[in-house]
């Protein structure tokens, strides 16, 4: 039957409003998850998939044994990082940066107090000087935030610096931006905030350019390519340039960019994506890292390029059609694949220098495929409890489990299957009926029937159908039992001791006390819906149908409650036969003669 249009209408009202949500919350979480994302596949990459460098950075650390070695403090230690130029610069180094700050005031009187000899100003001074004509200088620009400015360096030194030709900017900008999880992985082009004067130059970016690559650099710190860096102690160069060591500093330095920062522990600390340091390990690292790999980044692949937020719209979109496939077990295997398959793709992309954030996409998939999982739960749950509610009291709860679970399908064919029938009779009902309002016979009957099919379900049996004071049930379908033929003995003795109790409320109300005959007989039979495409029922025929109701109607001709067949106390084994009396062999109507067996409960004790 076609649904009402209004029925449609909502629906796809509901798909959209899903759709959306889904793209939505997906949108809001994507950035923390492709931080964390952006981040595992860098480690990933980095361990499998090592990607080699062919222009480095050569990295000079100042650190605590260079400080141990020297009396100045590190801001007065000028006439070391002099002699460190000139070392450099001579042994043909390109390119020289300085993440260090020079000072903003000349300190010459400071230190002839305690040196006369010794001209600190000057000395530094003539190390920049020296330097510019072999190797392109560029030096860290600081922001001051008391200030609101970037600090002033002496204006001898900025003198000097700003004699540098090429289009090399001699000071740069230190600033890098970081995420809101702390970490830095871009870099600050321009058009960010968090660059006080949006400055186009960075000390990267300089480093690079001297190095013959300028360019408007944007995008992702490529933390994938080259080796955890090692670096170079400043008093071993040092060291070095004091024994004439030139050869050995040429094949260092030549033709190289040379980065100068600290390495100390606890100085200039930022909190890096990726564990890049070969001397220590985690990932918070010295600053100066963040400046090689940089410049690491931009003199190879170059920076990675991260797809728009057009394309994350677009992707959370199509996550979010997962919300429209119906099968919840191959939606999720379809979700996992896919997510696999994105995974994959985005790591190979980024190896190429593209990355395209999945996190999007995989929440919006995942939000569909569990959401509409819930949903679609949920509407089995309640349509499950809306069939117990109406059919509970047409079937036995064995059937309606079957039904509930899917493992009842009117559509299956029959199927053969042992169980151990069972058929009841009330003795005399209809002379008695003849006697009673309809109205006290069908209340009469359903006392009677709704004491006796409870000890059936009791013991897993299922009650077929009712015939007038009549019932069949039988064992063993659609559930298994261990023994059918001992819960069907177990369920007509209950149903005897069931009656007892009914007939003495009975003799209570002064009305007349019932008595029952039950037939059991076990052996095959065939299971299934039996009717047709507009009615049918689940029911046994068969053999051991016909035989159990030829039983039943032995109870009263030979004077037991209970008359099992022979194939039943075979089945019971001795300890069951036991319970019960042999009355030799009786011709059934339709039927040879079969071996039969009475229980009584007086007999037994009961």
């Amino acid at each position: 039957m076609a649904a009402h249009p209004s029925a449609r209408l909502a629906a796809a009202g509901i798909n959209a409003a899903a759709l959306a949500l889904c793209t939505l919350l997906a949108l809001l979480a994507a950035p923390a998850l492709d931080q964390r994302l952006l981040d595992a596949q860098f480690a990933l990459n980095r361990a499998w998939f090592p990607q080699p460098v062919q222009t480095d950075v050569v990295l000079v650390g100042i650190d605590e044994a260079f400080l141990d070695t020297v009396e100045e403090p590190l801001t007065l230690s000028h006439r070391y990082l002099a002699a460190f130029l000139d070392a450099t610069s001579e042994a043909g180094a390109r390119v020289i940066a300085l993440d260090l700050v020079l000072p903003e005031k000349r300190f010459d009187t400071l230190i002839s107090a305690h040196e006369p000899d010794f001209d600190f100003h000057r000395t530094l001074l003539a190390g920049l000087m020296r330097t510019l004509p072999r190797s392109k200088l560029v030096l860290a620009k600081v922001w001051d935030t008391e200030r609101s400015h970037y600090r002033d360096i002496q204006l001898d030194y900025a003198a000097v610096l700003n004699t540098q030709q090429d289009g090399v900017q001699a000071l740069a900008s230190a600033l890098f931006c970081s995420d809101d999880d702390t970490r830095i992985r871009r870099y600050p082009d321009p058009g960010w905030n968090c660059l006080p004067d949006r400055s186009t130059y960075t000390l990267s970016s300089e480093i690079s350019a001297a190095m013959g690559k300028r360019q408007q650099w944007s995008g992702l710190i490529n933390y994938q390519i080259g080796p955890a860096f090692r670096y170079l102690p400043l008093q071993e160069v040092l060291r070095l340039a004091e024994r004439g060591g030139k050869e050995q500093l040429r094949a260092m330095f030549a033709g190289k960019a040379v980065l100068v920062g600290t390495v100390q522990d606890d100085t200039d600390l930022l909190n890096l994506p990726a564990a890049i340091a070969a001397w220590r390990e985690g990932r918070r690292l010295p600053g100066v890292l963040v400046h090689a790999q940089a410049v690491r980044s931009m003199l190879n692949q170059g920076l990675i390029q991260p797809l728009g937020p057009a394309w994350a719209w677009g992707m959370a979109a199509a996550g979010a059609l997962f919300w429209f496939h119906a099968a919840v077990a191959r939606k999720v295997l379809l979700a996992m694949l896919a997510s696999a398959a994105l995974l994959a793709a985005s790591n190979i992309l980024l190896r190429q220098g593209l990355w395209i954030a999945p996190s999007a996409m995989l929440a919006s998939l995942w939000l569909a495929v569990l959401s509409r999982s819930a949903d679609q739960g949920w509407r089995n749950f309640s349509e499950k409890q809306r069939l117990r509610r109406t059919f509970s009291g047409y079937v036995s709860p064995q059937v309606m489990q079957q039904i509930v679970e899917g493992g009842v399908d009117a559509r299956k064919q029959g199927a053969k299957v042992e169980v151990c029938v069972l058929f009841s009779d009330i003795r005399n009902f209809t002379s008695m009926s003849e006697l009673l309002p309809a109205e006290q016979v069908v209340a009469l009957l359903n006392r009677y029937f709704g004491r006796i099919t409870s000890m059936v379900h009791k013991h897993g049996g299922t009650v077929d159908k009712f015939i007038g004071d009549g019932m069949m049930a039988f064992f063993g379908a659609p559930n298994e039992l261990p023994s059918p033929e001992k819960a069907a003995l177990e369920a007509a003795r209950d149903m005897l001791a069931e009656l007892a109790q009914l007939n003495a409320e009975l003799r209570a109300e002064g009305k007349a006390e019932l008595a029952m005959g039950i037939g059991l007989h076990s052996g095959p039979a065939v299971i299934g819906y039996i009717g047709s495409s507009h009615r049918h029922e689940y029911t046994a025929i068969g053999d051991t149908v016909n035989v159990a109701s030829r039983l039943e109607g032995l109870c009263k001709q030979l004077g037991y409650p209970i008359i099992c067949s022979g194939a039943v106390a075979e089945r019971l084994g001795p300890d069951g036969a036991a319970m019960l009396s042999p009355l030799g062999e009786h011709g059934l109507k339709g039927h040879s003669a079969v071996p039969v067996y009475g229980w009584d409960p007086q007999a037994a004790g009961a």
